[in-house]
């Protein structure tokens, strides 16, 4: 924005984006998961003309929504490796377009598609994305290794060029003027909420507990727009949910933990052999973790545990539930205040919901928040009928 003598607004959360509104914000740069909340709440401005998507895969059905609104005038697909920082290739998706590509090389930035000997492969064949350019990264820092490994002589260009394997697959697509379709990993590598995570690495965290045998990992969209990890085991009964939580919150960052786990007798296999990953179940209410169920007590509590089940896909929360462990994460975390505000006329911030995850206190901060909202004797009276019911 700057070099093009553009005012640059910066928020700390994309879902704050309808707070700017008065800038008349006409350009935004955020991931498809954010754009897609937005969309939900009306929270994009009228003034926006351009939306670039990145971080994710975009699906075309939000794509298409932005340009529903009859204001939004472009929708860029931008995609791009950290190691190749921070775009490779770009797409403008098109009005009423069937699918999303990911497009063309920026400037100073190539793209090949190779096969397993380095070779390039023919228009509309698969192969593997290799990225070479001005943006490419010098390698990891002190893992010399995973270096030589994903950062290749580059065979094609000027001696000495470089490349990245980027392990993913992709084909030109000669209908739509050599762009790139993508097609997937080459490997068990997914992309959650912007967070790289290899789902190989959580597996084998699991089968180090004593009571696994053999695990796999998924990320499942369950609900709409809202991708979660899910952990089958093939374990022994007295294996709890809780019990495999804390054994991967101790040796995972908790973007990488599980927010469910299904535990079955065996894993379901297809006629060669491999794990048949399309039989595995959606998990249920059992699959996540709990606490020991307790009925939520009054009209507050109760009305923040129907907000959780319904956010969380959940059958039923109990106060001394924990957002997090039963699935949320930040995204569902900034709905979660919106929903409060909605349904309950409770201004709560961000920050409330981290700092107290569990229903029971959660409550009382949204009550505290209804409370405030009254002049001190009308809030000296409520909370002198509320002590005498009991709540403190």
């Amino acid at each position: 924005a700057l070099c093009w003598g553009g005012t640059l607004v910066m928020v700390e959360n994309a879902l704050d984006l309808p707070t700017v509104a008065d800038e008349q914000v006409r350009y935004v740069s955020m991931v498809p998961t954010a754009a897609a909340e937005l969309l939900r709440t009306g929270g994009i401005p009228a003034s926006v003309r351009t939306v670039n998507l990145a971080g994710e895969a975009l699906p075309n059905e939000l794509a298409q929504a932005l340009y529903a609104l009859g204001t939004v005038e472009k929708v860029r697909n931008l995609y791009g490796p950290t190691e190749d920082t921070s775009y490779s290739t770009y797409s403008l998706v098109g009005r009423g377009a069937e699918q999303v590509l990911i497009g063309t090389p920026l400037a100073n930035s190539q793209a090949y598609v190779l096969d397993g000997q380095l070779q390039p492969v023919p228009v509309g064949a698969a192969g593997e994305l290799y990225l070479a350019g001005d943006g490419l990264a010098r390698g990891y820092a002190n893992r010399p290794g995973m270096t030589a490994e994903r950062f290749l002589p580059c065979p094609f260009g000027a001696p000495g060029g470089r490349m990245y394997r980027t392990m993913d697959r992709v084909r030109r697509r000669a209908d739509a003027g050599g762009e790139l379709e993508y097609l997937g990993r080459t490997d068990f590598q997914v992309k959650v909420r912007g967070f790289r995570i290899e789902l190989g690495e959580i597996e084998s965290r699991l089968v180090e507990h004593p009571a696994v045998h053999t695990a796999v990992v998924l990320a499942r969209e369950d609900l709409p727009g809202d991708t979660r990890l899910v952990a089958y085991v093939a374990a022994d009964e007295t294996v709890s949910v809780d019990e495999l939580r804390a054994h991967l919150s101790e040796r995972l960052p908790a973007y990488m933990v599980p927010a469910a786990y299904v535990r079955l007798e065996a894993l379901p296999q297809t006629p060669n052999g491999k794990v048949d990953r399309k039989a595995l179940p959606a998990p249920e209410g059992g699959a996540f973790a709990s606490r020991g169920y307790e009925a939520p007590d009054g009209e507050t509590e109760e009305a923040l545990a129907q907000i959780w089940a319904e956010l969380l896909g959940v059958e039923r929360v109990g106060r001394n539930d924990h957002f997090f462990e039963l699935g949320g994460h930040s995204l569902l975390a900034t709905r979660l205040v919106s929903r409060i505000k909605r349904d309950l006329d409770a201004e709560l911030a961000l920050v409330d919901v981290f700092e107290n995850p569990e229903l029971a206190p959660m409550a009382q901060l949204v009550l505290d928040a209804q409370l405030a909202q009254f002049d001190p004797e009308q809030m000296a009276e409520l909370l002198a009928m509320a002590r005498a019911g009991g709540v403190e």
